[in-house]
């Protein structure tokens, strides 16, 4: 699995990083007409000096913000994030925020 998670790293954002695992969630969700999905998902943190070079076939929009200000954001503007999202969130700040400060 850290092997994939480095991978997608790089495909994705361009970036190199010793990730550190923090845990597995599944969730499930419908977005209207849209569909729905229902995964299982590993979370992992890590810290790199690269610049960040986006694909865009797989992202489409992303931005840098500290973990204080993506919690204010949040709580004024919880219609921005998807429910998977805010509910992965909160689990990091309430069970793992030494983790991601320590960065």
């Amino acid at each position: 699995m850290n092997e994939a998670a480095n991978r997608r790293l790089l495909e994705e954002l361009g970036l190199r990083s010793d990730l550190k695992f923090l845990y597995r969630f599944e969730y499930q969700a419908s977005f209207g007409d849209a569909g729905s999905e229902n995964e299982l998902c590993a979370v992992y943190i890590g810290k790199s000096l690269d610049s960040v070079i986006v694909n865009i076939n797989e992202i489409s929009q992303w931005r840098f913000i500290s973990p204080a200000n993506l919690a204010h954001e949040m709580a004024g503007h919880p219609e921005r994030f998807t429910p998977w999202f805010k509910m992965e969130w909160s689990r990091l700040q309430d069970e793992y925020i030494g983790d991601i400060e320590s960065l």
